[in-house]
């Protein structure tokens, strides 16, 4: 895990290693518990406080995708793929409510048949008989009641704020588009048809 924080530029000064608060986010996502303080309260116990957590996942310099894409590339390795491969997407739609909360827009919901407030999260995945791998994702802003930032970011040129234009000026097939790419230049491959 140390190589693949350190090869996606991951870096840390002082305090608790980058490694360990990475993991230790991890847990949290994995254990879906709903709140990062008790969760470092309880699960951690003290060894890493919830501002840590809070501060690493705030950073604008680190670069998620590129961690995940590594991680991702490491996971499909790690497959011994012998069947089909193929690449899926799916764009699912998290519900969100809150009138601070940037990045929510209204989408229509095809499974309710109606329009809803909310995130949606365009996914690659590979998927193969031994299992699918998340490979990348983007949220997607659609233009209809889209709830801007409070605040603009500190540098407009840091990962977070070239991902959010991304997000608010793509559209789902070109965001699709550059996820398969990125697929490709990580040499995960597909099945030929």
């Amino acid at each position: 895990m140390k190589t693949l924080l350190s090869r996606a530029g991951f870096k840390k000064r002082s305090g608790t290693a980058i490694d360990e608060v990475v993991y230790a986010l991890s847990l949290w996502l994995w254990l879906k518990k709903a709140s990062i303080g008790l969760f470092a309260r309880e699960g951690l116990q003290g060894s890493i406080g919830k501002d840590v957590l809070y501060d690493t996942m705030n950073r604008e310099d680190l670069n998620w995708r590129k961690c995940h894409e590594q991680i991702a590339a490491k996971a499909v390795r790690g497959l011994k793929v012998s069947g089909k491969r193929a690449f899926v997407v799916d764009d699912t739609i998290g519900r969100r409510f809150g009138k601070k909360m940037p990045g929510i827009s209204s989408h229509f919901d095809h499974t309710s048949g109606r329009h809803v407030m909310g995130q949606q999260v365009v996914t690659l995945g590979l998927s193969c008989e031994e299992g699918f791998v998340p490979l990348d994702s983007e949220l997607f802003i659609s233009q209809s009641k889209a709830q801007g930032l409070h605040q603009p970011f500190r540098n407009g040129r840091s990962t977070v704020a070239k991902r959010y234009r991304v997000a608010q000026q793509q559209t789902k097939p070109e965001m699709v588009k550059a996820m398969v790419h990125r697929a490709l230049r990580a040499n995960i491959m597909v099945s030929a048809i």
